[in-house]
């Protein structure tokens, strides 16, 4: 009778006790998922009120509800210790609170809820002409859109302005009324010509602000440079009279094209540019009184400028619009090449904003000095030949922007 090895016998526990161990390591796996959520979980509960906290607010701004200073600072914490403390603050104003968005594209749109007084910008008179009035608007308006400030104007401004241009309806929001003016303390007057201020750019620069003096830079205005041409655009009036005028031109200069069609200044200026393959070049000569203060240019400048772009553009067919103070004289000046249609000089019954309009229309400028001039060329676009005679109090970075080439020699053929 053989004996039975005790070691060769399998135990019925033993296989047991194997099939725990697999069955424990993939439970034990779950349970430590579980628990690495349930703490991400509770981590960011803190997060979620707050965004609740302002939603919450936002919403009570929208339907006109006031909320308390005292309810402006909400600390959400928790006994965790894992747990940040975060402090939600809005905006102040005496016993209010509004929240900025400072960085929406809808500066005092409807939609953003900065509805109290912050800060301001005031513009209550405006030497010079037209040019300098539209630098001081520009200025105004730009400096309130940058920092998302009321913006009052005074009535006297805007009816001039309106007289001439469109001027596009801003929100009522943006506008301060009268009331609200004469309300406001401690107002800084700040004092400027045609220098840059960058420091009036800043966050927060100023609360309540008046600008005086000119505001001759172009760099205040420049990044809302859209909205300013619109706001520029002609007024009804102005337009119908540039469009008959405009009509009249196109017949004379190709009698078998079609009528213009257009009722507003941006399809004036598309089929004017695209419908006649033409490349119209704008002149602006301010004379009168600038002879005495030896600012005039002389014909021999703008016969050079007009012989450039006939260079630069020699493949296409190039005319001329002339606006001037003095269109007399240079109705005999270019007698010849106005009875050939190569130069239309404006009409001597046009107002200013009439001359302005027509040539915001053409493809390029020629510019001697003055205001009216800049805006006759920076309106338009494209290439700009300025003359060297106008002298400035300021940097010319300041006052011309990048594309104004200045001249004060004969202009060569341009390099290839």
């Amino acid at each position: 009778m053989s004996l039975i090895n005790p070691k060769n016998i399998h135990r019925p526990h033993s296989i047991l006790s194997l099939k725990r161990k697999y069955y424990l390591l993939p439970i034990t796996l779950f349970i430590i998922c579980l628990v690495i959520v349930f703490i991400e979980y509770f981590q960011t509960v803190p997060y979620t009120a707050q965004l609740n906290l302002i939603q919450t607010w936002l919403r009570r701004r929208k339907q006109g509800a006031p909320i308390l200073t005292n309810q402006s600072t909400q600390l959400i914490s928790s006994s965790t210790s894992s747990w940040k403390q975060t402090v939600v603050t809005a905006t102040t104003t005496a016993s209010y609170v509004s929240l900025c968005d400072r960085e929406s594209n809808n500066v005092n749109m409807p939609q953003n809820p900065c509805e109290q007084i912050r800060c301001s910008v005031i513009l209550r008179s405006s030497g010079g002409r037209l040019g300098n009035r539209m630098f001081m608007y520009a200025s105004a308006y730009s400096l309130a859109r940058t920092h998302n400030c009321r913006l009052y104007v005074n009535d006297s401004i805007i009816q001039e302005l309106s007289e001439n241009f469109q001027m596009k309806k801003i929100d009522e929001r943006m506008w301060l009324s009268e009331e609200g003016y004469k309300s406001l303390n401690d107002v800084q007057q700040k004092l400027s010509f045609c220098e840059f201020i960058p420091d009036l750019m800043r966050r927060d620069a100023f609360k309540h602000i008046e600008i005086v003096g000119y505001w001759q830079s172009y760099l205040y205005f420049d990044a809302y440079r859209e909205e300013i041409r619109e706001i520029f655009s002609a007024n009804p009036t102005v337009l119908a009279n540039v469009i008959k005028y405009i009509g009249t031109v196109t017949r004379l200069t190709c009698p078998s094209c079609p009528p213009l069609k257009v009722a507003t200044q941006k399809e004036l200026r598309q089929s004017f540019q695209t419908q006649y393959n033409i490349m119209w070049i704008g002149i602006h000569i301010r004379q009168s009184d600038f002879r005495d203060l030896g600012y005039a240019s002389d014909d021999a400048y703008v016969r050079n400028a007009m012989t450039y772009f006939r260079r630069r553009y020699y493949y296409q067919k190039i005319r001329f619009l002339i606006a001037s103070d003095e269109k007399p004289y240079y109705q005999r000046t270019f007698s010849k090449d106005i009875r050939l249609k190569k130069v239309f000089l404006l009409p001597r019954k046009f107002t200013p904003a009439e001359d302005l309009t027509a040539l915001t229309l053409c493809h390029h400028s020629i510019v001697t000095g003055g205001t009216y001039s800049f805006w006759s060329a920076y309106l338009t676009g494209g290439e700009v030949i300025h003359d060297t005679k106008y002298r400035l109090n300021c940097k010319p970075s300041d006052y011309f922007p990048p594309w104004f080439v200045l001249v004060g020699t004969p202009i060569g053929k341009p390099s290839k």
